[in-house]
């Protein structure tokens, strides 16, 4: 039985193509080689170019561009232009052949793309990346969903340090967490 308590997840835009979409079920899925998982509902457009190209960009925009990155999964790539739509410039992927991403984005992994076989609503695919590229603003006003429609940035910061002692709240008896 699915429950999303799991939640906040950063929301990412997958570009494919000329064709982007939301999306917060990604993760890396290793450091050596570079790597994210996906998981893209059956149903979607994107899943069609994505298995027809075998390549893909994840795309990560600021706080302020929140608008028209979650309108972009409520228009469908097969029957509008998205960027036109919304008014988002493009511009060519740095390693990746057909596939343009937004020029505002803060920060681009490019990849390329395999299917791994699953059973679900979504399917898995595995991307190596072949490019990467960021600025430090790429983490300071991240879009995170936290299900259905809404949506949160950060608000504060904490950095922990290892050499200094936490004060952790001794429970009554005693005894330490």
């Amino acid at each position: 039985m699915y429950r999303a308590h799991f939640y906040p997840m950063r929301l990412a835009l997958l570009a494919v193509g000329r064709n982007f979409m939301p999306m917060a079920w990604w993760m890396p899925a290793s450091k050596e080689p570079f790597r994210f998982l996906l998981a893209v509902d059956r149903k979607n457009h994107t899943l069609s170019l994505l298995r027809e190209l075998s390549e893909a960009a994840l795309a990560f925009l600021p706080w302020e561009d929140r608008d028209w990155v979650v309108r972009a999964g409520y228009l469908s790539g097969r029957k509008v232009d998205k960027a036109r739509r919304l008014g988002v410039a493009l511009r060519p992927a740095r390693k990746l052949l057909h596939t343009l991403v937004p020029e505002r984005a803060l920060a681009v992994y490019e990849m390329r793309v395999s299917e791994w076989p699953t059973d679900g609503d979504h399917a898995l695919f595995l991307g190596e990346v072949v490019h990467a590229e960021g600025s430090r603003e790429a983490k300071e006003r991240p879009i995170l969903f936290l299900g259905f429609r809404d949506y949160a940035t950060l608000g504060e910061r904490w950095r922990f340090s290892p050499k200094e002692r936490s004060r952790v709240p001794v429970p009554s008896g005693g005894e330490k967490p």
